[in-house]
């Protein structure tokens, strides 16, 4: 049997403030494709006709770049066939302190610590569960799943555990995890444009984004969707 390496480029949107200040979302994408190569020269192309046309574009970063770019990147991604998205979000105020607040004792004094490592753990384990659902995991002899590497060490390594801890009980194959700068890699590139269009969706309800990458959702999940309480104001 032909076996096949599965890539898996993980990006996150929103931030770990969890109060009327911080984002009202957080965002947690991920595509996946076993042909990390197929089609990428075209958006190689594009950003050289940037910097001949005096645009100044070392990579692609959704949030940053210009309109125009944007539509190109999102026109080349439609047509790039061999990778699929999938997504969870968290609206943060629905999830309980006890997933990002951290207690213990210090002197005798009690000290808490605002840490998300909980809350993370649950939606990138989640967000794993749905991509495996889908693949034949016997044509599969391993794991590559690719950070963004704009963490602090804290996060990087409940962020390592979260990965390591799931895949060591439920995919019992070979697996590696790296943490690399989304300019090096033009599949974090693809990976940030598609979390940036479904973050802007439910963060500011702009939808045009999203129109672009329909085609390739999987799964959308709303972790929080049914919850009833509230635990501090929205941010309008």
């Amino acid at each position: 049997m032909n076996t096949q390496t599965l890539y898996i480029f993980i990006d996150e949107a929103g931030n770990f403030d969890f109060s009327s200040n911080g984002t009202k979302y957080f965002v947690l994408t991920a595509i996946t494709t076993t042909s990390p190569l197929q089609n990428r020269e075209k958006l190689f192309q594009l950003k050289y006709k940037t910097l001949s046309s005096g645009i100044n574009q070392e990579y692609f970063h959704a949030t940053e770049d210009q309109q125009a770019i944007r539509n190109e990147v999102f026109n080349i991604m439609n047509g790039i066939r061999d990778f699929s998205v999938d997504s969870i979000i968290a609206q943060k105020n629905k999830a309980n302190p006890s997933l990002y607040i951290e207690t213990y004792m210090k002197k005798e004094k009690k000290i808490s610590k605002t840490t998300g490592a909980e809350f993370y753990r649950i939606i990138c384990q989640t967000l794993l569960q749905y991509i495996f659902r889908r693949f034949q995991m016997s044509s599969i002899s391993r794991v590559i799943v690719v950070l963004d590497n704009l963490f602090t060490d804290s996060k990087r390594q409940f962020v390592l555990k979260s990965l390591k801890t799931y895949l060591k009980q439920h995919f019992l194959k070979q697996f590696y995890i790296y943490f690399h700068q989304s300019k090096a890699d033009i599949n974090c590139q693809i990976a940030d444009y598609c979390g940036w269009a479904i973050y802007v969706k439910n963060e500011r309800k702009e939808m045009r984004p999203i129109q672009q990458i329909k085609g390739k959702i999987k799964s959308e999940f709303h972790l929080f969707q049914r919850g009833l309480t509230e635990y501090y104001a929205k941010n309008n």
